[in-house]
């Protein structure tokens, strides 16, 4: 499935080209052109991905798109 960027919300779901799979945790700005969210990924086996760390710190990884992005992923 096909998803424009502004359309992004917390849980979306989106899809590297690879196939690696990504849930918005929390959206961090947006601006009149921009949207930048926090990605997470709790099956990944890098503790930097996951929702939060072993030390309780907010994990995941910070990604900016602009808002006519079309990106691969689900809604919630």
């Amino acid at each position: 499935m096909t998803i424009i960027a502004s359309e992004i919300k917390v849980k979306t779901q989106l899809s590297d080209d690879d196939g690696f799979l990504w849930t918005v945790e929390e959206i961090v700005r947006k601006t009149a052109k921009t949207i930048t969210v926090r990605l997470c990924s709790d099956f990944s086996s890098s503790e930097q991905h996951w929702t939060k760390k072993k030390d309780g710190t907010p994990g995941g990884v910070i990604r900016t798109f602009r808002k006519t992005s079309v990106l691969q992923g689900i809604q919630p």
